[in-house]
């Protein structure tokens, strides 16, 4: 297949920048290839100008040890107002600008000394680094060319092409899931999005893998990656359903089991909680990151002890607050049955911080949403009327008493006793 107009799928920067990399390869007698899903992408798309351009650019190079390294350094002399980064223990380099990446890798084959562990990567061909890919549609590659952009067919050793016209994601080779668990998670992401079928056998061996125990409670960062990309995914509830039903989220937990009724329960909880983390943000004027609420959603179907022990490098915070929303969780019924003022339910909510109310909100019963709500938009934010320079003009000395006479008076508006400063006076005034 001869792919016409790939020009059209970049921006003219992007497109500029390809031609500049793939002069710089030229002299340095390296083949440059773009592959994977930017190539998979311009199929689907049949090249067609788009009003969103790539994010990622995946390119390789085939000629050297560190060849894309090499490629990248010089590029960025060219492009200095790109951020270059390097991993050298993976032979791959970062070229960073605000609306793209260009992801630039070296020809390497990758040896696993364990399941699930970082691969050890030595330099190879562009034909063998294919074969190490996970999926025949991420497999296809276009060598660039300096004066005509792309040189060539579309590279398909492995029957790509057919695979997209079939909508299915297949496995390269057999025993890739049993290599690295992250492949499943990225099955999953890939058909989802793409509203593809998992090829048949694909998809038997993904069911082996899983209920074969190799990978129950792998965790790592390596899964915790997976996890934040799949919650960044618009259809992330339906693809945490697909995983439930092959088994990967043993891959976290055997005992973790989430609502039959995933693609209604989770996608609403999931809305929800990016809802209200946003309003709550704009309240507060907070930065609190979505995904790792995300993340910290998943868990909480889990028993807490279990939660806290999973190797996802949770922070402190974070595993202390699967204990406190399992006890928020545990009292809000009795907290809405008590027949509190609203001082008295602030008082026992202020304890907990916000991501763990957002938490509780998006998974209580909805009848004790309200309490939650109006304690995040309104009653955490009321303050006494008087200050305590207020109170020092009518005789009160700092310390303690000040302290709690400013408590007394928070409590009073929250119980819509007073509003203003002239009623506060009044009210301490009435107290004697």
């Amino acid at each position: 297949m001869v792919l016409k107009n790939f020009d059209r799928f970049f921006s003219p920067q992007q497109w500029q920048i390809l031609l500049t990399t793939a002069q710089i390869a030229h002299d340095l007698n390296i083949r440059a290839f773009a592959v994977g899903g930017i190539v998979r992408d311009a199929i689907a798309r049949k090249c067609q100008v788009s009003p969103s351009f790539p994010k990622d650019i995946d390119l390789v190079f085939d000629g050297s040890a560190k060849a894309g390294i090499t490629v990248a350094i010089a590029l960025h002399e060219v492009f200095p107002d790109s951020k270059l980064q390097i991993h050298e223990k993976f032979q791959t380099a970062e070229l960073i600008w605000q609306d793209f990446t260009l992801d630039m890798a070296t020809a390497r084959r990758e040896i696993y000394a364990y399941a699930g562990a970082n691969p050890e990567v030595s330099a190879t061909t562009l034909e063998e680094d294919l074969w190490r890919r996970d999926f025949t549609v991420n497999a296809l590659a276009l060598e660039l060319d300096p004066q005509l952009g792309i040189r060539g067919e579309v590279l398909d050793r492995f029957q790509g092409l057919s695979d997209l016209v079939d909508r299915q994601v297949r496995a390269i080779r057999e025993g890739s899931f049993a290599e690295d668990p992250r492949r499943i998670f990225r099955a999953v992401r890939f058909a989802i999005r793409l509203g593809f079928q998992l090829e048949q056998a694909t998809h038997a061996e993904i069911m082996a893998t899983t209920a074969s125990g190799l990978h129950d409670a792998i965790g790592g960062a390596r899964l915790r990656s997976e996890l934040l990309y799949t919650l960044a995914e618009p259809k992330a509830a339906q693809m945490f359903a697909l995983l439930q039903q092959l088994g990967a989220l043993r891959c976290l937990h055997p005992a973790l089991t989430l609502p039959t009724d995933l693609t209604n329960s989770f996608k609403h909880q999931w809305r929800r909680s990016q809802y209200w983390l946003r309003l709550i943000s704009d309240i507060e004027t907070k930065n609190y990151a979505p995904l790792q609420l995300g993340l910290e959603l998943l868990l909480s179907y889990l028993p807490p002890t279990l939660a806290t022990q999973l190797d996802l490098n949770l922070t402190p915070e974070q595993k202390s607050r699967q204990i406190k929303l399992a006890d928020l969780l545990d009292n809000l019924e009795n907290l809405a049955n008590a027949a509190l003022k609203n001082s008295e339910i602030a008082q026992n909510l202020q304890r907990f911080d916000t991501q763990s109310l957002i938490l509780a909100g998006v998974k209580c019963n909805p009848i004790f949403r309200p309490i939650l709500w109006r304690y995040l938009t309104q009653w955490q934010s009321v303050k006494s009327p008087l200050t305590g320079a207020d109170l020092q003009l009518l005789g009160y000395a700092k310390g303690k008493r000040m302290g709690e006479t400013l408590k007394l008076l928070r409590s009073a508006v929250l119980d819509r006793e007073i509003q203003s400063k002239e009623e506060a006076i009044a009210f301490l005034a009435a107290m004697g």
